[in-house]
């Protein structure tokens, strides 16, 4: 079994056709069981050959985290049995196996993943942390030519139709990452305002959406993370001045236990403050929140898809709503066939830190969620903006960056976007991004730039 991590499918092919027949897995003509294999926004493409002794093959280590290992039991052109194996490395007495699946003849047709198997999800309550992969049966060197996901282009953001653009319309404001402990709650704790530079500009919107990345709340205690942000119930009168909505779907909600999210819902509550993605239980936290402006109808869904998963809510307990892709599909339809949204827009959690280009992932859910009747998806997370598409003619703006948040150096991650979008009954009209640059205190500027994006 070979194991080849972050290898795009241009560079895979460029190793194949100099015949690095040992980092290829080409050697052999007969059939291979090739998995794609995905945790932490990262893919690995693992190759099994068929072999004799099993005992052999050893495993794959995935950031230190999870370890995944294909066995395909056979000889020369037969695979007679495939085991596919998963381990959590953190649990006690690791590795310990957490998962095991066995395959055997007739095997499911199809070369292109996940064809044999399907996708399948492996949690780790240890870690709060998944592992998905999914296999399919190759035959010898098409195999590794065809190894890794397909090449992901980025369509430059085109112009939205203005056909059926007749009636009343809205105006739609979404911003980043809004974190208020910190430097951010010692700005308020003195009597100043971190959005006093943008108030102007957001108030010209009928809407207003943000991610709000901590908890706000007095109890609780802080959980083992790298990273854990509260904030005082004193930040809310300012947070209500402006902004509308705001998203609990992230991993910073659950930063001091549910004691202190559940005080965080009734702080909101009492505050007359609206927040989506987030509740008492499951049903509550996947409850789309519904808004009506001039007639028009606008559903807005939330969903965090970043560590950890100990956040999410449960049928009887507190917490955020969890991105599985089934739940995210059908909270779309029916937000539209149960509450009569005519504009549907999820705001997810989601992407790799850092990066500046959604991943293959993002994507591929994106337009999953677009046609299921979304009529925009927007994005939150990585701490810098990422790029844009448009699909089939609706716009998928993938981060917005940081809004609200202090601690960060690098310009990447001190400029955000605010996203303006005007929508009708028809969907998204028009929409365009404007740029901030954060201070040292973490509060937003205007930049008076162009930004690089728009239609």
């Amino acid at each position: 079994m070979i194991a080849l991590p972050f290898l795009s499918p241009l560079m895979w092919r460029r190793a194949c056709a100099l015949a690095v027949a040992a980092a290829c897995g080409a050697a052999q003509a007969g059939p291979t069981v090739h998995c794609e294999v995905r945790y932490a926004s990262q893919t690995w493409q693992v190759t099994a050959q068929p072999t004799s002794d099993p005992l052999s093959v050893p495993s794959v280590t995935l950031n230190k985290r999870f370890a995944f290992k294909a066995v395909a039991r056979g000889a020369g052109e037969r695979i007679d049995q495939v085991s596919l194996y998963a381990y959590d490395l953190e649990a006690e007495g690791a590795p310990a196996l957490i998962h095991q699946q066995r395959l055997s003849p007739p095997f499911a047709s199809g070369t292109q993943v996940p064809a044999l198997t399907g996708w399948q999800h492996v949690y780790s309550s240890v870690l709060g942390r998944e592992l998905v992969y999914g296999c399919a049966l190759r035959q010898g060197q098409a195999a590794a030519l065809e190894a890794g996901p397909a090449p992901v282009s980025v369509p430059v953001p085109e112009p939205l139709s203005p056909a059926a653009a007749i009636g009343p319309a809205v105006t739609l404001a979404f911003v980043g990452d809004v974190m208020l402990a910190d430097g951010p709650g010692r700005v308020i704790a003195r009597g100043r305002d971190p959005f006093a530079h943008v108030a102007e500009r957001l108030r010209r919107a009928d809407v207003r959406i943000a991610n709000l990345e901590c908890v706000v709340a007095t109890g609780g205690r802080a959980l083992d993370k790298p990273w854990t942000f509260r904030a005082h119930p004193r930040v809310l009168p300012v947070l209500q001045r402006h902004v509308d909505v705001v998203s609990l779907a992230n991993n910073h909600s659950g930063d001091f236990g549910r004691e202190a999210f559940t005080e965080m819902l009734g702080l909101l509550e009492r505050a007359g403050l609206p927040q989506v993605g987030g509740g008492r239980n499951l049903r509550e936290a996947h409850r789309a929140h519904l808004i009506e402006r001039r007639g028009v109808k606008i559903a807005l869904l939330a969903y965090n898809g970043f560590f950890p998963r100990h956040f999410e809510a449960g049928v009887d307990h507190a917490g955020v709503a969890w991105s599985e892709e089934e739940q995210v599909l059908d909270g779309i339809r029916r937000a539209r066939s149960e509450l009569g949204a005519d504009v549907v827009i999820p705001f997810m959690h989601w992407g790799t830190e850092g990066e500046g280009r959604a991943n293959a992932q993002q994507r591929e859910l994106a337009r999953r969620m677009i046609e299921a009747g979304a009529d925009a998806v927007v994005g939150a997370h990585p701490h810098v903006v990422q790029d844009t598409e448009v699909h089939r003619g609706k716009p998928i703006v993938y981060s917005l960056g940081n809004f609200v948040f202090d601690g960060f150096d690098s310009l990447d991650a001190r400029t955000g976007w605010m996203l303006f979008m005007t929508v009708g009954r028809e969907g998204v009209r028009r929409w365009h991004v404007e740029a901030v640059r954060t201070d040292v205190e973490g509060t937003p500027h205007p930049l008076p730039v162009p930004s690089p994006a728009g239609g």
